[in-house]
């Protein structure tokens, strides 16, 4: 089953003004499926998502485009960011609200992508100071200009490289400590 036929999208003040222009240039059947959702928008608070990808593709078209301009309408009006912008999808459903498994590891969870976000602004830190460190002293040298670039060039390659094996070793071990603590529970619930 096609899901886009499932999905409704909730029709704003705003996304009813740019619709209400089109049902006289609209071929008919497109506009009486549209009228039907904007004719009375008290009784319709939500509009099908693939009438609105029907109007989308229909703007686009060679005929579509012609309608528009005739009309002074603008066709960027009628993309389907355009279209969706300031709109909700399905707002008759009421999903659940979400409830974390386990808010100790969702904490978990937040404070290793810190660590993770950290090491890597480290790791590029690191990179680039080492970079302009060499470019810096390098200047000492009495090497030419591009001697000196090249050379800090391949001094922050170097540091990249071992930031990367790092980073690599530092992961594996997060990844193995995780495991570590998955593993008795679930060998206790297999032994249940």
């Amino acid at each position: 089953m096609n899901q886009t036929n499932e999905l409704n999208i909730s029709l704003e003040h705003h996304l009813l003004e740019v619709l209400n222009a089109l049902p006289t240039i609209l071929p008919d059947d497109l506009a009486v499926q549209l009228s039907a959702f904007i004719s009375s928008p008290s009784s319709n608070t939500v509009i099908p998502y693939h009438i609105l990808l029907k109007i989308s593709r229909w703007s686009r078209s060679p005929a579509g485009l012609k309608a528009l301009q005739s009309s002074s309408l603008d066709p960027q009006s009628y993309s389907m960011v355009s279209l969706l912008a300031g709109t909700r999808t399905s707002p008759e459903k009421n999903f659940p609200a979400y409830v974390a498994t386990d808010p100790e590891t969702e904490r978990r969870h937040a404070a290793n992508d810190k660590k993770a976000v950290s090491t890597v602004v480290n790791g590029v830190l690191s990179v680039a100071g080492t970079g302009f460190a060499t470019w810096w002293a390098s200047e000492r040298t009495g090497l030419r200009l591009e001697w000196r670039a090249l050379f800090a060039t391949f001094v922050a390659l170097v540091v990249a490289l071992a930031e990367i094996i790092l980073y690599m070793i530092w992961d594996s071990r997060r990844s193995t400590k995780k495991t570590e603590l998955q593993t008795p529970i679930t060998l206790y619930y297999a032994n249940v």
